[in-house]
């Protein structure tokens, strides 16, 4: 079994959960995760695409969480 890592949930782009589990876990419990293919893997060391909160969005297209801009 995989070590347990960030998972953000993407749900129109936009991140809308953040849970620290095991992606086999993550998979084998649909009724709590739902659909597996709407989570995506983050970091918090800030390499790869990054680690998001709550509100940011999910750039599909280079592989980053983008922070919500500030108005």
């Amino acid at each position: 079994m995989s070590e347990p890592t960030t998972f953000a949930k993407v749900e129109n782009g936009i991140v809308t959960k953040v849970h620290v589990v095991t992606w086999e876990f993550l998979t084998a419990n649909p009724n709590r995760y739902g659909d597996s293919s709407l989570w995506i893997e983050c970091f918090r060391d800030g390499s790869g695409r990054g680690y998001p909160s709550l509100g940011h969005t999910y750039d599909a297209v280079n592989d980053v969480f983008v922070a919500p801009t500030q108005e």
